[in-house]
């Protein structure tokens, strides 16, 4: 996970091995043994190339998490009105889902999954949080799973690790919730430590061990990326991409480093200019060689024509970034995403339709990784509630919450409101659902507000008689 974490993040000089032999040449240089006598000698030198980063991984995992962000509607308790709406408008509120949506996808993406748990506070405050892939340690029976993290206290150069563990069980009775504390060396555990005198020495608000009589689930789960029988856990979206994209970064600085040896303009002098310079540093050092030092004063010699030039290199380099954009191709299509994402195609459609089209690679991507964290979300919140009812004396229902999910793609607004009213037009679809789609901005009271304004007002037209409505006849 961590080398994926600085694919990623772009840090490619560290994990890709040519980027370090960008900064460093061997080259043959003089060196003064005595007064008159000189030698060649290989030294290893810094060229001060900088190694080129076009990173390319980042768009793998951040063109699903654009679309699945885009999409995310509301989050709402399964019915009208009542205590299981409110609570569940709290803990979306506390969790910020719409918010923090982006970030989950994003790393589970470059992770390969991601965790999440259900917390409560004193002040009865639920809430769930995402957690990294790494620290979400299931058990082998599934009874169980371990939530695990590193703290560390005091200077440094002397910090002290822990290694701090939460740990969930199904029992008979119920789920027996565990706080545990380890001592660290280095990355080594070590003997176990009293986890509520671990908090109180250093400061940390450790929960009581608990026990929840009647819950029969865990509250805590991951979401992996497409997990397979032998990687049960998931697998990275950048698994496949990193060696294309350390193959473009290397194109790119080997250009980079060929227009700064050539791209300069160099000093073009005549051959007996040269052989004049070189024979009086053989006569005063014993080796033939030219100095730039030497041709800032040159004398002038009529016959040879003894006259500087500056000449300067035309690189063609067509053929390296036609190269560069085949790797680009390449990549996208192994990571399943368009062309349109990164740019290397038009992305306009005409209409909705065909815009879908264009970026169906990504789309289907995208909906595959949704599907994933609809049921994510909804686990989530069941399992807030289901802690709030055992841990805030509440006797709300336990059932899943309603997700609604939105076009991951931009379209007109007279194309998606046509599509709407024809829906409703048709009978498949309610008012109020019809009213929040075209107004997904507005607020549940503005939202209730359109509704009665537009439920009055065919009432008022159903009640119209035609015969009454009708002007007065009038002979002139």
């Amino acid at each position: 996970m961590l080398y994926y974490r600085a694919l990623y993040d772009g840090d490619h000089a560290d994990i890709f091995p040519r980027a370090k032999s960008v900064g460093a040449d061997k080259r043959m240089k003089w060196h003064r043994k005595s007064l008159r006598e000189w030698e060649q000698k290989h030294e290893t030198i810094q060229t001060n190339h900088p190694y080129i980063v076009a990173n390319f991984s980042c768009l793998v995992a951040e063109v699903p998490a654009d679309l699945i962000n885009r999409a995310l509607g509301n989050v709402s308790a399964d019915i009208e009105q009542g205590s299981e709406l409110e609570f569940v408008s709290a803990v979306v509120s506390a969790s910020k889902v719409n918010e923090k949506i982006w970030m989950a996808v994003s790393q589970q993406q470059v992770d390969g999954a991601i965790a999440y748990r259900v917390r409560r506070n004193e002040r009865g405050r639920v809430w769930f949080e995402w957690l990294f892939a790494d620290r979400f340690l299931p058990h082998d029976d599934e009874q169980g799973a371990d939530i695990a993290w590193i703290e560390e206290w005091g200077e440094e150069g002397s910090k002290k690790r822990f290694l701090r563990v939460e740990r969930q069980m199904l029992t008979d009775t119920g789920l027996h919730v565990q706080q545990l504390a380890f001592k660290m060396e280095s990355d080594t555990v070590n003997e176990k430590v009293d986890a509520q005198a671990y908090g109180e020495e250093h400061g940390v608000d450790v929960p009581e061990d608990v026990e929840l009589v009647g819950v029969n689930e865990l509250l805590c789960g991951s979401v992996p990326n497409e997990e397979t029988l032998g990687s049960p856990r998931g697998r990275s979206a950048l698994r496949n991409v990193d060696v294309l994209q350390e193959e473009i970064n290397w194109t790119i600085t080997r250009d980079s480093i060929v227009f700064e040896k050539h791209g300069k303009p160099k000093l073009a002098i005549p051959r007996a200019l040269w052989d004049t310079v070189a024979g009086q540093n053989q006569k005063h050092y014993g080796q033939r060689f030219v100095r730039n030092a030497d041709l800032e004063v040159v004398s002038y010699d009529e016959k040879n024509g003894a006259v500087p030039m500056y000449i300067t290199w035309d690189a063609k380099t067509q053929h390296s970034f036609d190269h560069v954009t085949r790797l680009i191709r390449y990549m996208l299509a192994v990571s399943k995403t368009s062309l349109q994402a990164a740019g290397l195609e038009e992305a306009k459609g005409d209409s909705g339709v065909a815009l879908l089209y264009l970026w169906i690679q990504s789309v289907i991507k995208a909906e595959a990784v949704q599907s994933k964290f609809d049921a994510a979300l909804k686990a989530a919140i069941r399992k807030c509630i289901i802690l709030e009812n055992v841990l805030g004396g509440q006797n709300l229902e336990v059932k899943d919450p309603v997700v609604e999910w939105g076009d991951m793609l931009p379209r007109a607004e007279s194309e998606r409101d046509r599509e709407e009213m024809e829906k409703y037009a048709a009978g498949v679809q309610s008012l109020e659902t019809t009213v929040r789609r075209i107004h997904p901005d507005w607020s549940e009271k503005a939202i209730e507000d359109e509704i009665k304004k537009i439920q009055d007002e065919q009432a008022a037209a159903g009640t119209l008689n035609p015969t009454f409505a009708q002007p007065p006849r009038v002979t002139v």
